[in-house]
């Protein structure tokens, strides 16, 4: 490979490595998707049956979550220890939640 060639692809960021732009969602209809899913969760909670109206609220928040992350927040497209990391801070976030749990619920007596 000539220098010309070389420094023309590497100003042109082409180099021998790089991946190429990922393309950009449709943010709209994500946004309608999220949005239709709120409704959902509306809807659910009216719902007559406690348990099961809690699960499934819960499984559409996730479901929302997924998607914020995935698409808003690039994470689709970023290398996989990127999402390693978040789910890292996400598990150390669930103990931490999990482990005080205990105390609220249940405070020292007097």
């Amino acid at each position: 490979m000539s220098p010309e060639t070389a420094s023309s692809q590497i100003a042109r960021g082409a180099t021998e490595g790089s991946r190429e732009a990922p393309h950009h969602p449709n943010y709209v209809l994500i946004w309608g998707i999220l949005v239709a899913a709120l409704a959902v969760s509306l809807f659910i909670g009216y719902m007559s049956l406690p348990v099961v109206t809690v699960v499934l609220i819960f499984t559409v928040a996730v479901v929302k979550a997924y998607l914020v992350l995935s698409y808003y927040m690039h994470l689709r497209y970023e290398p996989f220890f990127v999402a390693l990391i978040v789910a890292a801070g996400l598990a150390c976030l669930y103990f931490l939640f999990f482990g005080l749990v205990p105390d609220i619920v249940y405070p020292p007596s007097p």
